[in-house]
């Protein structure tokens, strides 16, 4: 490692400690987050990293980062939806790492392509609302013909809770009166998932089962993480196809 940091213009040429020390200015954490960012196993993250920034430029840092994820997303071609795999890489890195639940839709067209997606709640350690008029709003103003939810455990748990399983259910029973095609809830835990499409669990309601959730247009159901024998699936496993066309 060099003892002098050499201020280089071209980023990719640094190494790793030199990138941490520009962000953070101190060179003994510089050192030790490198290795620990990079060796095995990962015992830093890029939050770690982050908290040792100013205020300030934490901000800069943060509006960059996003800025370059969402400058990669739109140079690709529009992301097809096509399966539960392809749910958990587009919002991994939405939900992969933050320390609150959060709940997302993700709309779609009729050829499966992201129209847009939307985050509709927030919530605490454990738990989040969620009202399923707001979701049900922005679908019909981006003409959406189909939707997905997700959202994230941070505890790493991604046993869907009873309340997991509720807003499942009243979510896919009132697109369908919307004539919108309720696909599958994804629940993040870190590098595993759980998809209730995988499992076998988004059922097509009746109009007589929906009549069971008079409620639901107007209704918040809290998302709460839960707790018990995990028994999600690796993304590299047992991926089933939503829609084929």
């Amino acid at each position: 490692m060099k003892t002098q940091f050499e201020v280089n213009e071209d980023f990719r040429v640094m190494e790793n400690e030199e990138l941490v020390y520009m962000l953070t200015k101190k060179n003994d954490f510089s050192q030790k987050a490198a290795e620990d960012l990079f060796g095995y196993p990962n015992v830093s993250s890029f939050s770690d990293v982050v908290s040792q920034m100013t205020p300030a430029k934490r901000k800069l840092a943060m509006a960059a980062v996003e800025l370059y994820k969402r400058l990669r997303e739109n140079v690709s071609d529009p992301i097809r939806i096509q399966c539960s795999k392809d749910l958990y890489n587009l919002m991994f890195p939405c939900l992969g790492d933050i320390q609150t639940e959060e709940c997302w839709a993700i709309f779609l067209n009729q050829s499966c392509h992201v129209v847009k997606r939307f985050r509709f709640s927030c919530g605490g350690y454990a738990a989040t609302q969620v009202d399923i008029r707001v979701v049900l709003r922005e679908a019909v103003l981006n003409r959406a013909t189909s939707i997905t939810l997700c959202h994230n455990h941070p505890s790493g748990n991604r046993n869907p809770s009873s309340d997991d399983d509720r807003i499942t259910q009243a979510m896919a029973a009132a697109a369908k009166v919307l004539n919108i095609r309720f696909l599958d809830h994804v629940i993040i835990a870190g590098k595993y998932y759980y998809s209730y499409a995988d499992e076998g669990r988004i059922k097509c309601f009746s109009s007589g089962e929906i009549e069971r959730f008079p409620p639901i247009l107007s209704y918040l159901i809290p998302l709460e993480g839960a707790e018990g024998v995990l028994f999600g699936r690796h993304p590299k496993k047992n991926q089933k196809t939503l829609l084929r066309r």
